[in-house]
C-alpha cells in the first residue's frame, strides 16, 4: 500500500509527518521529476510516471492541472491509476482536476461520460473534488 501525505503535497514530492493509506487500482506509485523547459512563466510545470503512464502537470491554488498524459501500454488499465492519483489528491486539498488540451475525442467522450468531468471550453475538461 502506498502512502499519501495529508499534510502536504506528495504530487509536489514534499516531506510530511501525517500520512494516509492510498491503494491505486494496480498498487502502483507516483513518481514525479522536474520538468526542464519552460513552458509557461505562470506555473512549473514536472513530469510524472504511473506504471506505464508518463505526463506532464502542475497545481496551482485552485486546481491539479494535467497538460498530457501517455500510456506506453495501452490496455493495461494504468491510465485509471493516474486519475486515481489525482482524484485521491484533489480530494484531500478540495482542488479541481483540470487535463487541458485534450484533442483525443474518444478520451475526452470517457472523462465526460465516464468520469464527471464537464467541458469547459476550449478543449479542457475540470472536476471539482470539494
Amino acid at each position: 500500500m502506498n502512502r499519501i501525505c495529508t499534510s502536504a503535497h506528495i504530487l509536489q514530492n514534499t516531506l510530511c509527518t501525517e500520512v494516509q493509506d492510498f491503494q491505486s487500482e494496480h498498487n502502483l506509485i507516483f513518481e514525479v521529476a522536474p520538468y526542464p523547459y519552460n513552458i509557461d512563466d505562470k506555473n512549473q510545470w514536472s513530469l510524472f510516471r504511473v506504471g506505464t503512464c508518463e505526463g506532464l502537470w502542475c497545481s496551482n491554488q485552485a486546481s491539479y492541472d494535467i497538460l498530457a498524459i501517455t500510456n506506453n501500454q495501452q490496455g493495461n488499465g494504468h491510465l485509471s491509476d493516474v486519475l486515481q492519483w489525482f482524484e485521491q489528491s484533489c480530494r484531500r486539498d478540495k482542488k479541481a482536476l483540470r487535463i487541458l488540451e485534450v484533442w483525443n475525442s474518444k478520451f475526452k467522450n470517457h472523462l465526460l461520460n465516464k468520469r464527471q468531468f464537464k467541458d469547459v471550453g476550449g478543449d479542457n475538461v475540470s472536476r471539482h473534488f470539494r
